[in-house]
């Protein structure tokens, strides 16, 4: 049964926007001012306040959020908790550290006017802070080019939601909560891939010092990818983050690239260090 509030009309789609936030005072105005001038304006906004110790949720208040403050779980509970309360048709997950070009959430829901469609991704997100040197260190050691996210030649379909239709998200219980990578894992409970929904862009901000590198690092750790690694430890060691941030300075990148290596590798090893210590304890 469909929820109250929500409409089954294909092409008139309600969209409920959630955004799982930690610790994001610095950004969170941003992305929350960026929903407000949209071409096809969310039916509602919801942040959840995953246990900020910093004003997240106080900023979200005063920019017209519906904010749901809860212990610190991480992202997939916290989108978990926005969903089981949104009430339109679509979901559109969004990070606090994210802003939206005027027409994203049309762009981004434009495809699931065709009922076949489940949900979303855009291949269109730039990093929003290039100017920053530790962002652009960040982009280096990532290999993100051309000041994107994903490339411009990323194929149509692929197992991350941007957007989902609400029912086929809660038919399904969710995210699963496997830390660093649990928005990848609805694709493989619904049976379904997301499709591409072109000229949907929208930003997103590197980690912007050498302590928000750590910490990006330290949630990457802490998730399965990593530990799919055929050598994490020895992938991650100082010789190897010294190695390839050395060989980026050679191939032209900033030299701040060899320090943000090390702080990323050192976060990671960390990372899966808790992991084997504290295996349900996924978030950071």
């Amino acid at each position: 049964m469909r929820r109250k509030g929500g409409n089954s009309r294909e092409g008139n789609l309600t969209i409920s926007v959630v955004v799982s936030a930690f610790n994001e005072e610095a950004h969170i105005a941003r992305l929350l001012r960026s929903l407000k001038s949209q071409t096809r304006p969310p039916r509602e906004i919801i942040v959840i306040d995953d246990g900020s110790r910093d004003r997240t949720g106080e900023i979200a208040e005063a920019n017209g959020a519906a904010v749901v403050r809860m212990a610190h779980r991480g992202p997939a509970r916290g989108r978990n908790v926005g969903a089981a309360r949104a009430t339109g048709d679509v979901l559109g997950f969004l990070d606090g550290d994210m802003a939206c070009a005027p027409a994203f959430l049309e762009r981004l829901v434009a495809p699931m006017d065709s009922p076949e469609v489940a949900g979303t991704f855009t291949r269109d997100i730039y990093i929003g802070n290039l100017e920053n040197r530790w962002a652009s260190a960040y982009a280096a050691l990532r290999s993100l080019r051309d000041g994107r996210l994903l490339p411009s030649d990323f194929p149509d379909v692929w197992d991350n939601f941007r957007a989902v239709r609400r029912e086929l998200f809660l038919a399904v219980g969710g995210y699963e909560d496997v830390g660093y990578g649990e928005d990848r894992t609805l694709a493989a409970k619904l049976g379904r891939l997301a499709n591409v929904a072109p000229d949907a862009v929208c930003f997103h901000h590197n980690p912007s010092s050498l302590g928000e590198i750590f910490e990006n690092g330290l949630w990457i750790g802490r998730g399965p990818q990593a530990r799919a690694l055929s050598h994490p430890w020895l992938q991650n060691s100082p010789f190897s983050a010294v190695y390839w941030g050395v060989r980026s300075a050679i191939q032209g990148e900033t030299l701040l690239v060899i320090p943000a290596r090390l702080a990323y590798h050192l976060g990671v090893i960390i990372g899966l260090i808790h992991t084997a210590i504290r295996p349900q304890h996924h978030w950071k």
